[in-house]
């Protein structure tokens, strides 16, 4: 009898899921806060338990932390995408706490994006993950009022492209470029943040040989391609999980005020947002390398928004993009 007890809880203690220990500011709690997770240190090769979670967190405990020099502490997850759902779990509390460092805030939000994103790209229809981006554009749109987190964010903008990233940088740019253009309302913000963080969602059914080919493409696969503004409205309508408004700028963001866009060709008739989050995408594409492209500086994308070459934006706006850059 003892045998088989025995054996069952070895075999319940190889079937759970291996921890890994995960970085966080030692800032991350103030005094009288709730501790969700066991906290730990790192100290000669070992990670000790420096407070379990379910306890308050006392100013007694800062304190000890300072007077040590310890800056970072550890939390445990099985995986990354577990840790990066407890840090946007806490994510609007971190952004608010002014002891954690700006650097390290930045930081916190651009890898959780990255996170959200990956989820919502790897599983399209998956509400969830809709409802993840909408927590994480609100979050978003309070932190980037400040002009010195907009830049601090870019910084960090990876010039190698992949999905995720671009409709992090995408995003981003959008919502500065829209509170530059005049637009206030939360309700807009959000619209245009969450439609440009999802525009290129529907190459989530486009074969990944026709996104990675380095060649040019022949024009069946371009014709494909083209379709992904389709393919991406389709998705958000099933769902019904975010603003009408953002799912419009998600079929639209290829369009062009001259007329020479996709899938419509609607010209003038292109929604202000869709403008917004247009201009936003093709310079973060410029920006970026592409497996087709290399990318060029932001000054130089500027120059051939402006040029005579491609005359497809709003020149109002163009004027606009370039003081959110704060080119000059």
């Amino acid at each position: 009898m003892g045998s088989r007890a025995d054996s069952a809880k070895g075999k319940a203690k190889a079937e759970a899921p291996a921890q890994e220990y995960f970085q966080i500011p030692s800032n991350f709690y103030q005094a009288d806060e709730l501790i969700d997770r066991d906290i730990f240190l790192y100290y000669q090769g070992q990670y000790l338990l420096f407070r379990p979670r379910n306890l308050i967190w006392k100013t007694e405990d800062s304190e000890r932390l300072g007077h040590f020099g310890v800056r970072v502490l550890y939390v445990q997850a099985g995986s990354r995408d577990e840790f990066y759902l407890f840090l946007e779990s806490n994510l609007s509390r971190i952004l608010d706490q002014p002891k954690i460092s700006k650097a390290e805030k930045t930081q916190i939000l651009y890898e959780t994006s990255q996170s959200v994103v990956s989820q919502i790209f790897n599983r399209p229809y998956s509400p969830e993950g809709l409802k993840r981006s909408v927590s994480l554009i609100k979050n978003s749109i309070d932190y980037l009022k400040n002009q010195e987190n907009f830049q601090d964010l870019m910084k960090m903008a990876s010039t190698d492209f992949s999905e995720y990233t671009h409709a992090i940088q995408t995003a981003a740019y959008s919502i500065c470029l829209a509170r530059q253009s005049g637009f206030s309302s939360f309700n807009d913000l959000s619209a245009i943040g969450i439609g440009s963080l999802l525009h290129d969602i529907g190459k989530s059914k486009i074969d990944r040989k026709i996104l990675e080919k380095k060649e040019p493409l022949a024009a069946d696969e371009l014709n494909e391609l083209r379709r992904h503004p389709e393919f991406g409205y389709e998705i958000l309508r099933k769902t019904r999980a975010i603003p009408e408004q953002a799912e419009m700028i998600v079929l639209q963001h290829h369009e062009r005020p001259g007329g020479k866009g996709y899938p419509y060709s609607l010209g003038q008739e292109i929604s202000q947002f869709s403008s917004i989050v247009s201009l936003a995408d093709c310079f973060d594409s410029l920006t970026s390398d592409r497996p087709w492209q290399k990318r060029v500086s932001p000054f130089k994308a500027v120059q051939m928004i402006r040029s005579s070459l491609v005359q497809e934006y709003d020149q109002k706006l163009v004027t606009q993009f370039i003081r959110t850059l704060g080119i000059k």
